[in-house]
């Protein structure tokens, strides 16, 4: 096994092998960047052209794109509101208001330190657990899912800046459109609301609108505009003076990567509320808290590694990236399951370490042009607004290549604008959107096969009353220093 182990780690620093994980990353950070793409459009393009690979570079190279996507979506949510991957969108909540307060290159910092740190972390936890995650995933079925999810809902209210039950409206609202089915005999909505068109109204358009009715010569006034290299490494300070809030985040990700169906997109929420809620001063959060950028970057950037624990153990994908490796390995002829612990650690452990060094290949692209980046924050909205509303509507339509998605785009734009004129909160809904399809399928399944006593077992009963006690331990703590300072 120890020969196995050095064996993979060994592979990763080969030319062959660093030259497709280096050109995995360099590609995830482009289409990451790109509003609508992102890695899981560039695996599912790139996966015909595997077919030929040697196993030891496709995967790889299919690694280092899914492991980097998240890193290059921040930028475009940090400096334009515009999330580049739908698990950047709480990236936007803090890191676009900092961007217009002048701080772009130090929320971009940030977010590419903390993407880094989660990403790193999340690997040797991968690594440690590879042998015991088999009975770990077993003894978590749909009946915990239920409460799992529960506990994410439970997050609604503390996702709001103003009025908590603005927010709970804005839950169940979202709630409520991810039950939308076949409608009107129209088959195109079987599924519901496909996510990116949903995420690019509610949180890219929006913000556009806005700048456009402003006027003036950019997102930022040029008094404001800080853009030296100095600012970037502030941020990179943030992230080490918030070391445990960028743990903890990365501990989130990596549970909710490995547990199969729930994807980065409920966990950067979940880590979001969690540090709110944990949070000094929680009514900065959406005002422009460099806290707000750190903890969903490592959140999403730590649950690849979870993602790819499962697929590679279980031959269950742990998500959609998850789901198109796993398409990678059965054209290359490779069997996922147990024997990939086996017959087939070397690649196991080589999959692992890619997605280490391409975390570290993704900062060391990036970091030196951050204040470079930050000045598209300069570019005048006249010019800006057109060019990325176009790109929103590609991207949008790119999807599926549907005409019907850019038409939830439009009305999921009039949405969101109708949301942040009344103070409604638009990742309350997304939030409510993401899980309640999830919590209705698990939930129908918990009960066709336990029937309505299914919460009656230990599981479901330990996570509930972890979720209150996480939920009122910060009043607690709250009431008790207020207590002690009067």
């Amino acid at each position: 096994m120890l020969e196995n182990l050095l064996s993979g780690l060994g592979l990763c620093l080969t030319p062959s092998v660093l030259f497709w994980t280096t050109f995995g990353a360099v590609l995830g950070l482009v289409l990451g960047i790109i509003p609508g793409l992102g890695s899981l459009i560039g695996m599912a393009l790139c996966l015909p052209f595997v077919f030929k690979m040697d196993p030891m570079e496709a995967m790889p190279f299919l690694a280092a794109l899914s492991a980097t996507g998240f890193t290059g979506g921040s930028i475009t949510a940090v400096l334009l509101g515009v999330p580049g991957e739908a698990a950047n969108i709480v990236t936007t909540f803090d890191g676009y208001p900092m961007t217009q307060k002048g701080q772009g290159a130090r929320a971009i910092g940030a977010a590419l330190t903390s993407s880094l740190v989660g990403g790193v972390i999340a690997v040797f936890m991968a690594m440690g657990m590879m042998f015991i995650i088999m009975p770990l995933v077993m003894l978590v079925t749909s009946k915990e899912m239920v409460f799992i999810i529960l506990a994410g809902l439970s997050f609604i209210c503390l996702l709001g800046k103003g009025e908590k039950i603005k927010s709970l409206i804005s839950g169940c609202l979202g709630i409520l459109l991810s039950c939308v089915g076949l409608t009107f005999d129209n088959p195109f909505l079987f599924d519901g609301f496909s996510i990116i068109p949903v995420t690019l109204g509610l949180f890219a358009v929006p913000p556009l609108i806005a700048l456009a009715m402003k006027g003036g010569s950019g997102t930022i006034s040029n008094s404001k505009a800080k853009v030296s290299i100095r600012d970037t490494f502030e941020g990179v300070k943030d992230v080490l003076r918030y070391k445990w809030l960028c743990l903890k985040c990365s501990v989130i990700g990596y549970f909710f990567g490995v547990m199969p169906g729930v994807g980065a997109q409920a966990a950067v929420f979940v880590a979001y509320g969690h540090a709110k809620s944990s949070a000094a001063n929680p009514d900065d959060f959406g005002t422009g808290d460099v806290q707000g950028v750190i903890d969903p970057e490592s959140c999403n950037n730590a649950k690849e590694s979870g993602s790819w624990l499962t697929t590679l153990a279980l031959g269950i994908p742990g998500s959609a990236t998850g789901a198109v490796g796993l398409g990678a390995l059965v054209l290359l002829g490779i069997m996922p399951g147990p024997s990939m612990f086996t017959d087939h650690l070397d690649l196991t452990i080589c999959v692992f370490g890619t997605l280490a060094t391409a975390n570290v290949i993704g900062f060391i692209c990036c970091l030196p042009v951050v204040s470079y980046l930050a000045r598209i924050s300069l570019i005048p909205g006249r010019i800006l607004v057109p060019l990325v509303l176009v790109i929103i509507v590609l991207g949008a339509y790119a999807t599926r290549g549907l005409m019907a998605d850019v038409y939830i785009l439009l009305f999921f734009s009039c949405l969101g604008l109708l949301l942040n004129r009344f103070n409604f909160n638009t990742g309350s809904m997304l939030l409510g959107f993401i899980l309640g399809d999830l919590f209705e399928t698990y939930l129908f399944i918990s009960l066709q096969a336990n029937g309505w006593t299914f919460f009656m077992n230990p599981g479901p009963i330990v996570i509930l009353i972890c979720t209150m006690i996480f939920l009122v331990a910060p009043f607690v703590s709250k009431k008790i220093r207020q207590k002690r300072a009067a």
